[in-house]
């Protein structure tokens, strides 16, 4: 089967030290970019440069993703480290367009309690996205923050940053959120990915839960 871009890149995340994403969490608040994505700026994001769902793969499988759970519109997706190690997981979303297009994938990740950050977000767009107008999120009504990217490779540009305990409480409380980003194809027409907040607080105590086992 496969490999798809989150079991490439999100692995690649995941064996870097979680600390990495408290260097992160002072990224400055700016005003979100106009949400409002236009189906033909979302046109110009070639598919073969988007992200798909994820395959299940057999769990004893070292490298292979798999869905352990399912909350809402969240999935807790594990690599498999080989059968008598524990996995690594995260709670993933897969992002689309205004055309139910698959356009991003966005997981985030528990961290040790060293880590100044409460949970690391990975944050994969396809090539062709504009790298310098960055990264914005927003959850409801709050204001957006823009994060830079972070690396980019064949499969597509990853962005990473730290979310703190104040950030990750507002996920968890909040309705939906929405990550901005801009194709090169159409500078001035911002894409706005909602990403629904239905069941992200039990997917994330799950993953917290299997963390601790």
């Amino acid at each position: 089967m496969q490999k798809i871009l989150l079991t490439t890149l999100v692995a690649i995340s995941l064996s870097i030290s979680s600390t990495s994403f408290a260097q992160d969490t002072s990224t400055s608040e700016q005003p979100a970019a106009d949400t409002n994505a236009a189906d033909a700026t979302a046109k110009t994001i070639k598919k073969e440069d988007q992200a798909f769902p994820v395959a299940e793969e057999p769990k004893n499988k070292i490298g292979s993703d798999y869905v352990a759970e399912e909350h809402g519109d969240w999935k807790i997706v594990c690599t498999s480290t080989g059968k008598d190690n524990k996995p690594n997981c995260r709670v993933f979303q897969l992002l689309k367009d205004e055309a139910d297009n698959p356009v991003a994938e966005l997981s985030i990740l528990a961290l040790s309690g060293e880590a100044q950050a409460a949970a690391g977000v990975n944050f994969v767009t396809p090539l062709g996205t504009l790298l310098s107008a960055q990264v914005a999120m927003r959850v409801d009504a709050g204001k957006a923050k823009r994060y830079p990217f972070s690396w980019c490779e064949q499969l597509g540009c990853v962005t990473r940053f730290g979310l703190t305990q104040v950030e990750l409480d507002n996920m968890k409380k909040g309705s939906e959120a929405v990550m901005t980003i801009v194709s090169v194809g159409a500078p001035r027409q911002p894409i706005g990915l909602p990403v629904s907040l239905s069941g992200f607080t039990a997917a994330w105590d799950a993953l917290v839960a299997m963390n601790a086992e």
